[in-house]
């Protein structure tokens, strides 16, 4: 891993724990990546039931009371 050393003075001077940070930017961007591919997986899905809603409307349709 490179982090330009300017960065790094800073983050000593601002007595930044590198680790911690690194440790949460990684867990977020791993957590968003597999929440991408999720919606990738089921994006037919998706896409299916949107078309079986506007064809056949919703199931809790004879229930609304507005």
């Amino acid at each position: 891993m490179t982090v330009a050393p300017e960065l790094c003075e800073q983050a000593r001077r601002a007595k930044l724990n590198l680790s911690a940070i690194l440790t949460c930017a990684l867990q977020a961007e791993l957590k968003r990546l597999e929440a991408q591919k999720w919606k990738n997986e089921n994006i037919e899905g998706f896409n299916q039931l949107n078309r079986n809603n506007e064809e056949y409307g919703l199931l809790s349709d004879k229930y609304k009371v507005f």
